[in-house]
């Protein structure tokens, strides 16, 4: 782990900036979550988009080390990268399925999702000619319309899988579409239909099969959605539901455990009326000092940033001026001191002030979801 750790740091330093990923507080936030649930409650991480951004692989690994039951992929690439890298547990692939993808996926052992009774029957075509059992789960589309059997045709499809021996039915499953609201009430509808549904059919009895509802907001505030197993993705990365009004004390010991960091490559001191970046968006008002970052939107930092976000440089916060370039952006110190080479954080915390994931996406107007997930490769990960 030492030599692992070593490696990823001459990487980093090699680069000139970085992710910091703390496993610990990762972790942490795993272990805070399993303590909060039933002991029955299975517990589904979904890594998906490279684990929100924090890195499919070492993400999985850290979990399956302090024990959880299932992961949940968007794909098949995700499912495979995971069994190549050794990944032993159970891994449920919640995308759709097309007919090429299928013999891979029972092969690579992956559990996946029957949406319809027309990709059901597709599996079926391919297992009886080719002799081979699929593990599913079928979804029941409860008010997210996106994929999923409608409930009035679900029963259908349900008998049609239970009937046929190329079938291993694994789980049944739907998905909360506004449990982050401040209002309950349709998630609590979408609840009460979904255990009716499971109820009418003697599924929830059956203790060979695997009944799931709750994400991370539904972890939070709705109990009821528990069932046999949760899915809370973006809650075991710290971030919490803020919409809700309320979170479980038990839970809000959750904390990030990613941050951006980089070296500053250039620095310059310019007059008053200087335009800075591409299309002099921003013109300095007094004599500035200006750093250069070398981070961009090629990195996954948004341009919806350019002269409105922050970055912090010695525990102080600096407004990012000029439009973000590709590669590089432009930092006002005004008349602060900054040297090449100093340490800028993106996101997370200098010297006690922070800057957000939550903050950052305001700014840009979007889900800190987007935020996480749009940090490529270029930049590299450490793990500590």
């Amino acid at each position: 782990m030492l030599a692992r750790q070593n490696i990823m740091q001459n990487i980093a330093t090699n680069h000139p900036a970085w992710i910091e990923i703390d496993l610990a507080q990762f972790k942490r936030n795993v272990l805070t979550i399993k303590q909060f649930l039933s002991a029955k409650t299975k517990f589904c991480l979904p890594v998906k988009a490279n684990a929100y951004g924090h890195g499919l692989v070492d993400i999985t690994r850290a979990a399956c080390e302090i024990g959880i039951d299932y992961v949940g992929v968007s794909c098949l690439q995700e499912g495979k990268i995971l069994r190549q890298a050794g990944i032993k547990i159970p891994i449920l692939v919640f995308g759709a399925i097309h007919a090429e993808q299928i013999i891979e996926l029972i092969d690579h052992d992956l559990e996946f999702t029957i949406a319809s009774h027309f990709k059901a029957r597709l599996v079926v075509d391919i297992c009886q000619r080719l002799h081979k059992t699929a593990k599913v789960h079928l979804e029941v589309d409860t008010g997210m319309r996106r994929t999923g059997v409608q409930p009035t045709t679900a029963v259908e499809v349900l008998n049609y899988i239970q009937q046929l021996d190329c079938f291993i039915l694994k789980g049944i499953y739907s998905h909360l579409a506004t449990a982050d609201d401040l209002s309950h009430d349709f998630s609590k509808q979408q609840t009460a239909n979904f255990i009716a549904f499971l109820q009418q059919n003697n599924l929830l009895a059956n203790p060979n099969l695997i009944c799931h509802l709750a994400n991370s907001a539904g972890v939070c505030s709705l109990p009821e959605a528990h069932l046999d197993m949760v899915r809370p993705g973006g809650l075991v990365f710290g971030c919490l539901p803020h919409q809700l009004e309320h979170i479980p004390i038990a839970l809000q010991n959750i904390k990030p455990c990613l941050a951006i960091k980089a070296r500053v490559s250039y620095y310059k001191n310019v007059p008053s009326g200087t335009g800075i970046s591409y299309n002099h968006t921003y013109i300095t008002n007094n004599k500035s000092n200006i750093l250069t970052i070398p981070v961009g939107y090629g990195d996954g930092l948004r341009r919806a940033l350019s002269n409105k976000g922050f970055i912090l440089h010695n525990g102080k916060r600096y407004p990012i001026v000029g439009n973000i370039c590709m590669d590089q952006f432009m930092v006002n110190l005004g008349t602060d001191p900054g040297y090449v080479g100093d340490i800028v954080t993106l996101i997370g915390t200098d010297q006690n002030t922070v800057i957000s994931i939550d903050e950052m996406s305001e700014i840009c107007n979007t889900h800190p979801y987007e935020i996480l997930c749009g940090f490529n490769d270029r930049l590299p990960r450490i793990y500590k």
